[in-house]
């Protein structure tokens, strides 16, 4: 009602017994593709948060536009080979965790 608008909702059931919700403006969009684009949704908005936590990506202070595209491009890939590592030798660790057994990894080494 408040949208002006008709929406497709799509009702999802979790493991705890609730429901998640999502909806769309389309409402000719197959139930899947409106799952599937809250999903990518989501990875984006986790992918930026993580950067921005935990690889530094707002600790620029230069305003050129090329070192911003290096400065982006190295935190994401920091992220992403973080996540890459602890896919393949730690699973049971988070970024954060991760990130803290490299500091003191390294600060054991100096």
């Amino acid at each position: 009602r408040a949208l002006r608008r008709d929406i497709r909702i799509v009702v999802c059931p979790v493991e705890n017994g609730g429901h998640l919700l999502y909806f769309s403006t389309d409402t000719d969009m197959r139930p899947e593709k409106i799952i599937g684009f809250y999903r990518t949704r989501f990875q984006i908005e986790f992918g930026i948060r993580d950067a921005k936590q935990f690889t530094g990506l707002q600790s620029q202070q230069t305003r050129d536009r090329e070192r911003l595209d290096f400065a982006f491009n190295l935190s994401f890939t920091a992220l992403n080979v973080c996540k890459e590592v602890i896919r393949k030798d730690y699973p049971d660790l988070s970024v954060a965790q991760f990130k803290r057994l490299m500091f003191e990894s390294y600060l054991a080494s100096t």
